[in-house]
This record gives structure tokens, C-alpha cells and sequence, in this order.
């Protein structure tokens, strides 16, 4: 039986969306935040003709999964604004190289009972 060869139409983007768990949204935020280097959500949701509080989530998501960081902005007059950095790719790639070992680790560790299970 052969392994099934599906992984060769792979692209970077299902890697971004298979590691990170990305939907469709979360990933058009990502390649504008690419573009734009750094932006606010809400500058970020207009030049996307999408909600705030969409492209919101999706910065948190992407902040949280580690490919982008946010800084908070204090305005001279009183208050505050976050402002969302896009890594450069190494980083990212990095990022990605280390989910997967983690992954790799983890499958090599539950193929160690594979034989007490599948009994």
C-alpha cells in the first residue's frame, strides 16, 4: 500500500492555514498586514471592506499563533491604540518548524502504543 501523496499539492498557504488553524478571513488579514508592514485594525478593515470587529479577531488569532506582534500606542491627547506588526518570514518559518516538530514528537509518541490500541 502506498502512503497517500496528497501533501505534494501542498502550498505555503495550507501550511499557514493547516498549523495555525487559519480561516479564509484570518488569512486575507495576514497577507494585507504583509503588505502594510504595520496597521491598525481598523485601517486594516477598511482597506479590506470588512467589520472591525472581524479583523479584530482575526489580529488577535494571528497574535496569539505568533505571526504577528501588537504594540500599544499612547495618543498625546489621552488614550490608547494597538498597532499590529507583521514578522518577516524567517520568523514565521521558524514558527512553522517548530508546530511541526512539536506535532512530529507528539504522533511518534502515540505510535509507541499503536499496536495496544488498534488490538
Amino acid at each position: 500500500m502506498k502512503f497517500n501523496k496528497n501533501y505534494e499539492k501542498i502550498c505555503c498557504k495550507d501550511i499557514l492555514q493547516y498549523v495555525f488553524d487559519l480561516n479564509s478571513l484570518d488569512l486575507e488579514v495576514y497577507k494585507k498586514l504583509k503588505e502594510e508592514k504595520e496597521s491598525r485594525a481598523d485601517d486594516l478593515a477598511k482597506k479590506l471592506g470588512k467589520e472591525r470587529s472581524n479583523v479584530y479577531r482575526s489580529l488577535q488569532k494571528l497574535t496569539y499563533c505568533n505571526l504577528c506582534t501588537k504594540t500599544t500606542k499612547t495618543i498625546e491627547k489621552g488614550g490608547y491604540y494597538h498597532l499590529y506588526i507583521f514578522k518577516n518570514a524567517k520568523e514565521v518559518r521558524k514558527e512553522i518548524k517548530s508546530c511541526i516538530n512539536d506535532w512530529y514528537n507528539h504522533i511518534k509518541k502515540i505510535l509507541k502504543d499503536f499496536e495496544k490500541e488498534m488490538d
